[in-house]
């Protein structure tokens, strides 16, 4: 045949005898996206034809998905309730407010209604294709309201026994006598016997009572909370420290040319080797790391000091001669800065841990007045490396006392290391 007519097919012809409207043929198949239906979908009479595809884990759902494209299998739902303005929502989404009118895929569905100062209502329907439904609802008031405000955070609310929120509630409930009860870890709970009469409201605000445990937590986070709020510190101790060790290697600090290569060797006497004296420090705190940007010790010794000598050969004279030891006095600085610090905060207290270097100087001074050989004395320098342990106990506000214990190891091995004991005051701001 020629011309531009499309000549019909057997099957549309056969499909036309039989008087069908629309044939809708489908395919299905599985893989990883679950059920896959392909369908096609012929009308007869006019050749037009449609296609479709879907997939879904459900082998329902994935039918209805393709045969909706070209059949109208929707049921419909119009809800209505008393009184209107309900919200309303399907399986558990909110769709609109009554009256309300929608279509929904055949099967099981559950209906809810809610308005405000009414009980909520719920129904739950099986539809099937292309039903029509009518949803009439009738709500009924609240006859009694119930508020409960409970502190501290968190505190759970029961109504007779069941939970219904937690630190507050304001809610719909039915008149009678209720246990209202208020309950959280730590806290004394807290019932009461509420009388709560029709159409009216019944109140409950109450604080829980903290056990003693509790109230020492609370008491402890709150000075804890106090503490590392103050980010700097200035403090002053009393010190007493003692040489680890006996090496002390001072020299002359002014002298003739015949005195001046002579050093002092050792600490001889006494055995405890002692030194009383005060220190300052001033630092900074985070929450857990800080820093001493400086502090500073002087200290000197309570009794006398016989320091031995090294006297080189060919040093002679009236000095010298016959001399191996010295009675003196020592007088001791140490300058330290920048040393980090590792905090942790317990209450009112607070434990640090700091290390770092210090620069240490010693002044000898003897004890023979005007017999002297080193009349304006001798030195030592030396560099340390130490580390200090630190409690501090905070007393009132800002006000504290503080306790350590320190120890240095000597770098240069001009003065020995040191052990030392320290206590104060200081002031947190």
């Amino acid at each position: 045949m020629s011309g531009e007519a499309r000549c019909r097919e057997p099957l549309e012809a056969y499909l036309e005898s039989l008087g069908l409207e629309r044939v809708v043929l489908v395919q299905v198949g599985q893989d990883d996206a679950g059920y896959r239906f392909r369908a096609v979908s012929i009308r007869p009479g006019t050749g037009a034809r449609g296609q479709a595809e879907t997939a879904n884990p459900a082998f329902e759902k994935a039918l209805a998905g393709v045969l909706v494209k070209f059949l109208s299998l929707n049921a419909t739902v119009v809800a209505e309730t008393t009184p209107a303005g309900a919200t309303v929502f399907i399986d558990g989404v909110k769709v609109g407010s009554t009256p309300f009118t929608t279509e929904v895929l055949p099967g099981e569905h559950t209906f809810r209604f809610e308005l405000a100062s009414h009980l909520p209502k719920e129904e739950t329907r099986v539809l099937s294709s292309r039903q029509q439904v009518k949803l009439d609802a009738a709500l009924e008031k609240v006859p009694a309201r119930l508020v409960v405000k409970a502190q501290p955070e968190g505190a759970e609310i029961r109504v007779d026994g069941q939970p219904v929120g937690t630190t507050v509630v304001d809610q719909g409930i039915q008149p009678g006598t209720r246990r209202v009860s208020l309950t959280l870890d730590g806290y004394e709970p807290h019932e009461v016997k509420a009388e709560i009469a029709p159409g009216g409201t019944y109140t409950l605000e109450h604080a829980l009572t903290p056990t003693s445990m509790q109230s020492f937590k609370l008491a402890m986070r709150r000075r804890k909370e106090a503490t590392m709020a103050r980010q700097s510190y200035l403090e002053a101790s009393f010190e007493m420290q003692r040489l680890t060790g006996t090496s002390l290697a001072s020299q002359p600090l002014s002298t003739s040319e015949e005195l001046e290569s002579l050093r002092t060797r050792d600490v001889r006497a006494p055995g405890s080797r002692n030194l009383r004296g005060v220190g300052v420090e001033y630092g900074r705190y985070g929450q857990f790391f800080g820093v001493m940007l400086v502090g500073a010790t002087y200290a000197s010794t309570g009794d006398t000091w016989t320091l031995g000598i090294d006297v080189p050969p060919g040093v002679g004279g009236a000095g010298p001669d016959g001399v191996s030891s010295l009675d003196t006095q020592v007088q001791a600085v140490s300058l330290r800065a920048l040393q980090p610090q590792l905090r942790y905060v317990l209450g009112p207290v607070s434990f640090a841990i700091q290390v770092g270097l210090e620069g240490r100087g010693l002044l000898v001074k003897e004890r023979a007045g005007d017999a002297a050989i080193f009349k304006d004395g001798l030195y030592a320098l030396d560099l340390h490396a130490s580390g200090q342990a630190t409690a501090r106990i905070f007393v009132y506000e800002g006000l504290y006392a503080s306790v350590a214990y320190q120890h240095s190891f000597t770098l240069l091995k001009k003065i020995a290391g040191t052990s030392n004991i320290r206590g104060g005051l200081g002031y947190a701001f």
